[in-house]
């Protein structure tokens, strides 16, 4: 597959998680991408941190238990790596001086 095509369709994969979460599966559905292809999107798309699981629970169409993901900002949780030094970071002879 063409890398062009590739990029569209995780485009396509990213905003339609926009709406609500859903499974792979009902991504499939509405949007005629293979769930392989779907998959591989997600992995790229949770890794970039882009995409997050909102729950696991049965798909409403599979009935089988699966993982739900969203891209919608709402879902991830909040950063907090900033918050481990609190507000001054300690000087070190020489490191900080200017």
């Amino acid at each position: 597959m063409k890398e062009s095509k590739k990029k569209a369709q995780r485009k396509r994969v990213y905003e339609i998680l926009k709406d609500f979460p859903q499974t792979t599966k009902m991504i499939q559905l509405n949007t005629g991408i293979p769930r392989e292809n779907i998959t591989r999107h997600i992995a790229k798309l949770e890794k970039r941190k882009k995409v997050t699981v909102v729950k696991k629970a049965p798909c409403e169409i599979t009935k089988h238990s699966a993982k739900y993901y969203s891209s919608e900002q709402k879902y991830f949780e909040p950063e907090t790596q900033s918050e481990l030094f609190g507000s001054s970071f300690p000087k070190h002879a020489g490191v900080y001086s200017q």
